[in-house]
């Protein structure tokens, strides 16, 4: 496939995008876990007029003062499309016959599917900016604005003994709590709860780390994106269930570049695969961006992580567990925490997935000044070893 075919297939995309926005002005969400997926009423696949989705954050018990928590509340309100149904059988149709026209026979095959509207949707609706959103969490309340994508981020500061209480009522590390918006647009989520010193925290990528993306290929990332089911890597789901039942207190947080606009299919894949439930932490996708490839491969997706990064260690006093993949900057964004934090970060795992050496010159400049005891390079999870209170073992790939 030519460069030029490429750009083509993308700016026809962004054509369908604008044309969608002329037009427009602008169930339940798949269960979580547990009794709090019973509580879940929002599905963000059937887009019925006004919305509100809620990410899985966290909470922090002060490392300063026990007796206070920072509850992380992230969340988005959208408008869903009122105008006509053109996101149906012809665009999908329409779609295939550009990619039949644009590629080569060979190339078909990752496209050989009909575009998945459930993935599609959530990119075309218009975001409500400047809007109110009251959270309730407990007995208190706090009123939150969003910005201008829609989006709201805000944390709400909560006594111990609050905290104690909803955690016995609920009988559950994940606290859910309610947001209400304007034109009687409830919704709810969820708190994973964050003790300041004890236990592993594991930080894990998500594309081409536990799902099979092949981000490094535009036309394979689009398919495995909008056409292919969500796959897991083998063996993934394995090492990330004995991580959590072998290691005490040990906690997951997904953080990664691809768009939140796909959250919910992710859970669905998080769920579906069994690997521990977790907080999300991913980038909201706009349509200023040139393409989803160069959203993923910008420079913002090396600052959102390492933002997220600092967030973590800054308000705990846990050790923690990074885990992602050669395909992007993973081994040079964890190398640069690691010396910044060298006694908080127990261990590094990177899943080569171009079938790189531990020798590779790459990971030895990213992990320069770190010991080799602490960081491995991997191409099948049975290396990296079950119990995380050990530092990994030395690859001889």
């Amino acid at each position: 496939m030519t460069a030029c075919s490429i750009v083509v297939i993308l700016i026809l995309l962004g054509t369908i995008v604008v044309h969608c926005q002329n037009e427009t002005e602008q169930s339940r969400s798949h269960h979580l876990w547990g009794k709090i997926k019973h509580t879940l009423a929002f599905d963000s696949r059937q887009l019925n007029s006004e919305e509100m989705l809620l990410f899985p954050d966290v909470a922090f018990q002060s490392v300063n003062d026990n007796r206070i928590w920072r509850v992380m509340i992230h969340g988005w309100k959208y408008r869903t499309n009122r105008g006509k149904y053109w996101l149906g059988s012809h665009a999908t149709s329409w779609l295939e016959r550009l990619a039949r026209n644009l590629l080569n026979p060979s190339e078909i095959m990752y496209l050989n599917g009909s575009i998945n509207h459930d993935r599609l949707r959530p990119f075309f609706v218009t975001d409500r900016m400047n809007e109110d959103i009251q959270i309730t969490i407990g007995n208190q309340t706090q009123t939150i604005r969003t910005d201008q994508n829609g989006e709201f981020y805000d944390q709400i500061e909560m006594t111990n003994d609050a905290i104690q209480t909803l955690k016995r009522e609920q009988r559950n590390d994940f606290l859910s709590y309610e947001a209400r918006g304007n034109n009687r647009v409830n919704a709810t989520g969820v708190i994973q709860l964050i003790e300041p010193s004890e236990g592993i925290s594991v930080i894990s990528d998500i594309d081409d780390t536990i799902k099979v993306s092949e981000v490094l290929d535009k036309v394979r990332l689009l398919a495995n994106t909008f056409i292919s089911s969500f796959k897991a890597v083998p063996g993934m789901p394995e090492l990330f269930q004995q991580w959590k039942s072998k290691n005490i207190n040990c906690t997951f947080h997904y953080l990664s570049a691809m768009p939140d606009q796909l959250y919910t299919l992710t859970q669905e894949f998080i769920d579906e695969n069994q690997f521990p439930s977790g907080s999300f932490h991913m980038r909201h996708f706009g349509w200023a961006a040139a393409s989803l490839f160069n959203f993923l491969h910008s420079k913002s997706t090396s600052a959102h992580k390492i933002s997220y990064l600092h967030f973590f260690l800054s308000n705990t006093n846990r050790t923690f567990v990074l885990i992602g993949d050669s395909g992007e900057k993973d081994p040079e964004i964890y190398g640069i925490i690691t010396r910044e934090y060298p006694e908080r970060i127990r261990a590094i795992f990177i899943r080569a997935i171009k079938g790189e050496s531990f020798n590779d010159q790459r990971f030895l400049d990213a992990f320069q000044g770190i010991t080799k005891e602490k960081w491995l390079i991997f191409n099948d999870p049975k290396q990296v070893p079950i119990d995380l209170s050990r530092a990994p073992r030395t690859s001889t790939k």
